[in-house]
């Protein structure tokens, strides 16, 4: 593909401190929508994608905006802007919380308490054009687990999406962006077209890079990440961030 895909989590002004890294403002959401049209740039989803047969020359205009771990606050502001501008999203649900809280965050790093979407805000999102993706079912490390707990937890959550949506679920967001050894093999087979890290020496549809959009972001710097020169960077980029962190984390 030769598509930006946006990463975003939270969308609120004054965020709790243990949320502020993954967090922009209200107004940093409505700079990137609106570098986004100014670009002549269009969203679109990778449901649209399948179902349409969409080819490169087709996405040579679109932009993905992505949104990992569903927090039910996104229907205070980011969805309804959406929704208001005509634009598509794809929202990525780690199934074992569904109208829950984010439990790993929680355990793992001692963030704060977030209300995590329902089952009928989920199935208003698929209502209003947007896809609901998977994040795994337990949003675990899949590369630091064996081969059959990791397929497992990749292929029950595609299983509780559809059965909730009654909608095929075509693309995976590896949780912490890790990706597992064998993931084109176990992505594949659970039924996927898709799958999305962060960072990734080699991209493929199974390994798709994303960009963070950052408060600390301007519109200079958000028009470059949206554009091709920028995806020739991550090409060089990624490669040896990846290495650098091997041998010296």
């Amino acid at each position: 593909m030769n598509t930006p895909i946006i990463m975003l989590h939270h969308i609120a002004n004054q965020p709790h401190s243990s949320l502020e890294k993954w967090c922009i403002s209200h107004e940093k959401f409505l700079e990137l929508l609106n570098c986004i049209e100014q670009k002549g740039l269009q969203t679109t989803t990778f449901q649209e994608i399948v179902e349409r047969k969409l080819n490169r020359s087709d996405l040579a205009n679109k932009v993905i905006i992505s949104f990992d771990d569903c927090p039910a606050a996104l229907f205070d502001f980011a969805i309804p802007e959406l929704i208001k501008r005509g634009m598509k999203a794809v929202f990525y649900m780690p199934t074992e919380f569904i109208d829950g809280v984010n439990s790993w965050d929680i355990e793992e790093y001692n963030m704060v308490s977030v209300k995590l979407m329902n089952t009928a805000q989920l199935k208003g999102l698929v209502a209003s054009g947007m896809e609901v993706g998977s994040h795994g079912e337990k949003h675990i490390k899949l590369d630091t687990v064996t081969y059959n707990v990791a397929y497992e937890d990749i292929v029950n959550s595609k299983y509780t999406l559809e059965k909730l949506l009654e909608h095929p679920s075509y693309s995976f967001a590896y949780p912490y962006g890790k990706v597992p050894m064998q993931h084109e093999q176990m992505l594949k087979k659970a039924g996927y077209k898709f799958g999305l890290s962060i960072y990734t020496s080699l991209e493929s549809n199974f390994t798709l890079r994303r960009f963070a959009i950052n408060e600390g972001d301007d519109r200079n710097a958000i028009n470059l990440k949206l554009s091709k020169r920028y995806q020739m960077m991550r090409f060089l980029y990624d490669p040896l961030f990846l290495l650098f962190n091997k041998l010296f984390r």
